[in-house]
């Protein structure tokens, strides 16, 4: 709500004067989260008039609002999750509109994220970011999802081809093994044949050799050769029982012979095909072994490296407790003998203990450099030396977390000089009286 400027005529004079318009009613929008409750909301709310005097009327969360990504495609819907705040902006004491500066409007969004259990954005003075309107911001944001997407698919793409490279290479490796199994078998069905072919041939010469002996031939002349000498034969077996019966016996003892020689060749085959086939496994065995075995040793690397972690540690844990009891005994020291470390420390809790206090005063940000300055040289010493300073406040009188947080921001920015000017004049002033 903004009321217009309006002019005001002197009676008396005629002259005119134009009085400014005012904003009494202001609408903030605040980002939330699909969590976030009324309740913190309004917490959020409290902190605000507590700190600054401004008061919420209204709280309204939107939920429902949002745009798609593609249209039609309800997968790529994007919520706007926000909720609208409005404020009474009127001091009524006073009757003039509360003044929040760019720093307290800084530290409201602070105080928002904290309240939101949110992550607080980078301020402007830190990234350099101007200000955009609504629809620069919208253009802006697309360009970066934009931006965003084609990164995440490059990525993909990147990730699918390495997948790719990946299975090709398991592929190459099972078709390597495939093609040494398959020799292996090709191996061993060659000697199998072999085996069998060299045993048919015996065989067959062993049975050439006794069909002579008994006259059955193979061929036409044989069995004509034959059947003249059968009257023969018939006479010589009857002449020579013997001869013929020691003959078969020792034609058939040497069939047994070759054939235990063959049978014999063929268990050898067989035992030098299992002989493969352990050979095989045990070399698939071993490489399965050597690979636990390095998995091993890195998971027991692993541990002894998170031991040697755990244990420094507890080591500098140990070392930093004893620092901070010496620490706070030379502060209680120096609390009871020195008036300016006793001032610093009071400036401290005054402003971690008062709620609506934002800045130090000159003379008190002037009692925090001094001690500064008399225990540390640079910069980075001095907001150690801050920091030392705010935990033995805060152990002398608790602040809250919000507090806590403002408190340390606030010593930090004595110790960077942001307060210098304003302690250089005062001690100027305090020249020229």
């Amino acid at each position: 709500m903004q009321t217009k400027d309006r002019e005001r005529v002197n009676k008396k004079t005629g002259k005119v004067t134009i009085v400014r318009g005012s904003t009494p009613l202001k609408e903030g929008v605040v980002v939330i989260k699909e969590d976030t409750t009324m309740e913190q909301l309004q917490k959020f709310c409290k902190v605000c008039n507590e700190r600054w005097g401004v008061t919420a009327l209204q709280v309204f969360i939107h939920r429902d609002e949002g745009h798609y990504g593609i249209l039609g495609d309800n997968a790529t819907w994007k919520p706007n999750l926000h909720a609208h705040i409005v404020w009474d902006w009127m001091n009524h004491d006073t009757g003039k509109s509360c003044k929040l500066d760019e720093k307290a409007m800084s530290e409201m969004q602070t105080v928002l994220a904290e309240c939101l259990d949110m992550e607080r954005g980078v301020s402007k003075e830190i990234t350099g970011k101007k200000h955009l309107e609504r629809n620069d911001f919208i253009l802006a944001k697309q360009k970066q999802e934009a931006e965003q997407a084609k990164a995440e698919k490059e990525a993909a793409l990147a990730a699918k081809e390495k997948a790719e490279k990946e299975r090709q290479t398991i592929e190459g490796e099972n078709k390597a093994k495939e093609q040494y199994r398959q020799s292996l078998d090709t191996e061993i069905d060659d000697k199998e044949r072999q085996l069998k072919d060299e045993r048919k041939a015996k065989m067959d010469s062993i049975l050439d050799s006794v069909s002579s002996l008994v006259g059955v031939g193979k061929s036409a002349a044989i069995e004509k050769e034959n059947a003249k000498l059968k009257a023969e034969n018939e006479r010589i077996k009857k002449s020579f029982p013997d001869a013929v019966k020691n003959k078969v016996a020792e034609l058939t003892q040497a069939l047994v012979a070759e054939k235990q020689e063959a049978e014999a060749e063929r268990d050898r085959a067989l035992v030098q095909s299992r002989s493969l086939s352990i050979e095989r496994d045990k070399a698939v065995s071993q490489l399965q072994e050597q690979q636990d075995y390095e998995q091993q040793h890195i998971r027991q690397a692993v541990s002894q490296a998170t031991a040697e972690k755990d244990k420094t540690i507890r080591l500098l844990e140990s070392a930093l407790a004893i620092s901070r009891k010496l620490l706070n005994a030379f502060a209680d020291f120096l609390f009871h003998t020195s008036d300016i470390f006793k001032r610093a420390i009071q400036a401290i809790i005054h402003f971690g203990t008062e709620q609506h206090q934002s800045f130090f005063a000159p003379s008190e940000a002037a009692d925090i450099k001094g001690v500064m300055q008399e225990y540390g040289e640079t910069s980075e010493q001095q907001k150690a030396i801050g920091v030392w300073l705010c935990g033995y406040a805060e152990s002398r009188q608790p602040f809250d977390e919000i507090k806590h947080r403002h408190t340390l921001k606030e010593v930090g920015d004595v110790a960077e000089g942001k307060y210098d000017w304003k302690i250089e004049r005062m001690q100027g002033n305090s020249i020229r009286l």
